[in-house]
């Protein structure tokens, strides 16, 4: 999946897509089924990179009419194999519907590939959260009653050795290697959809229900994939396993000791030592990518799911903090708008810099009492570990009866957690 060369790889990307238009032009056979299947005549090397085989420069700058379109040598031997498959679809026809399903067969066993490699096996069980139904229904099906080691490359010598390389840390868990695969998927996906309108013409009406279940779950479930490994791999990439702990209190704390980190009776105008440490760990996350030398728009991703996951430690730190003053909660605030602007500073442009369920976790402390019931059953994002702990801090803070706590409690279904 690595990229080559740049003028190894235009020759043989002008190559390849010069197949796709090998037949005499003055051939009946090359007379499209309609406009979706319509060839632009022999590409020249170089106009490569702005011309679509499939169908048709329009150029809306996405699949390979983008700028600089992420492609390796095995997506475009897959590109051309849908265009076999479109040939077949014209010379016989009455076969079109088998040949149709063939099409959608290869490119989600592509999919399946992809994910055997650089994905988190343990997603596909059926308690797992960690991809979308639609995404985990075309790879059961890509599988087709197979197991996911046919899909994966033999853990030993060769290819598994290799693999095992280049997935290992010192290789950045294959970075790389990852985004060049799912952004080459996602160019391929794109180039794709263009074909929609003219195979929605050429097959029989009661195989429509079959296009748009290809073009709608799974060309659509391309970016569930590309989301499901890029946060995957952001995970690998940055250490938040300490980020709780450190910001809670600690149960080994003598009675003594248990005032709290929060529990402050003044207003501090330094921020906590580990917001220096998280913006330290987040510094180094971003020299990884920046020596992994990803595409712009994976960058923005790999940002916003390494934001969304420093956001959700942060709160789990918090809910840790058993003891919590007004003036504490201050301090808290602080710590997170100095985090926060740190984060601006070292995310690219379009990042989304997402901190709202901080925000909104921290500032609940100040919900009046009557409306705490309806906060902690309104706000899903939170756990109910997590609103119990908010409870017990304002409980503390404001001076709660222990009936009002307990009840508050209860109403939330967390009677286990009193």
């Amino acid at each position: 999946l690595s990229p080559k060369g740049e003028a190894e790889e235009e020759e043989e990307n002008a190559e390849v897509r010069a197949a796709y238009i090998d037949e005499d032009e003055d051939s009946d056979e090359n007379e499209s089924i309609d406009g979706g299947f319509k060839r632009n005549g022999r590409v020249s090397r170089n106009a490569a990179t702005g011309f679509s085989a499939l169908g048709g420069t329009d150029g809306d700058g996405k699949g390979l009419s983008a700028q600089h379109p992420t492609l390796t040598a095995s997506s475009l031997y897959l590109l051309q194999s849908v265009a076999e498959y479109l040939r077949l679809m014209r010379v016989l026809t009455p076969s079109m519907p088998v040949i149709f399903q063939g099409f959608c067969s290869l490119f989600e066993r592509t999919m399946m590939h992809i994910f055997g490699v650089f994905g988190q096996h343990a997603a596909l069980e059926r308690d797992s959260d960690k991809l979308t139904p639609r995404l985990r229904s075309i790879l059961v099906q890509a599988m087709n009653g197979s197991t996911l080691a046919s899909f994966t490359p033999a853990v030993g010598e060769g290819v598994g050795a290799e693999a095992s390389s280049v997935l290992s840390s010192g290789n950045l868990y294959g970075l790389k290697e990852r985004a060049v695969a799912l952004e080459s998927l996602a160019c391929i996906a794109d180039e794709l959809k263009r074909l929609k309108p003219g195979l929605k013409q050429a097959l029989p009406h009661k195989e429509e229900q079959k296009l748009e279940r290809f073009f709608g779950q799974t060309i659509s479930s391309v970016e569930d994939l590309r989301e499901h490994v890029y946060r995957h791999v952001t995970g690998l990439l940055l250490n938040l396993s300490w980020v709780a702990e450190t910001i809670g209190d600690s149960d080994k704390l003598s009675d003594k000791l248990k005032v709290g980190k929060y529990a402050k009776k003044e207003i501090s105008t330094d921020h906590s030592k580990w917001v220096d440490d998280l913006s330290a760990e987040l510094t180094q996350f971003g020299a990884k990518l920046a020596c992994a030398d990803v595409t712009a728009e994976a960058l923005v991703m790999l940002w916003d799911f390494a934001i969304a996951e420093t956001a959700s430690a942060i709160v789990d730190g918090f809910s840790r903090v058993r003891k919590c003053s007004s003036e504490g909660r201050a301090g808290m605030i602080l710590d997170v708008q100095m985090l926060h602007g740190n984060i601006r500073h070292m995310a690219p442009q379009g990042t989304k810099e997402d901190f709202r369920i901080v925000d909104t976790y921290v500032k609940a402390f100040y919900t009046p009492q009557e409306e705490m019931k309806h906060f902690c059953q309104t706000h899903l994002e939170f756990t109910q570990t997590q609103k119990v702990a908010l409870i017990n801090q304002m409980a503390g803070a404001f001076g709660w009866a222990s009936s009002v706590k307990s009840e508050l409690i209860a109403g939330i279904g967390a009677n286990d957690l009193l």
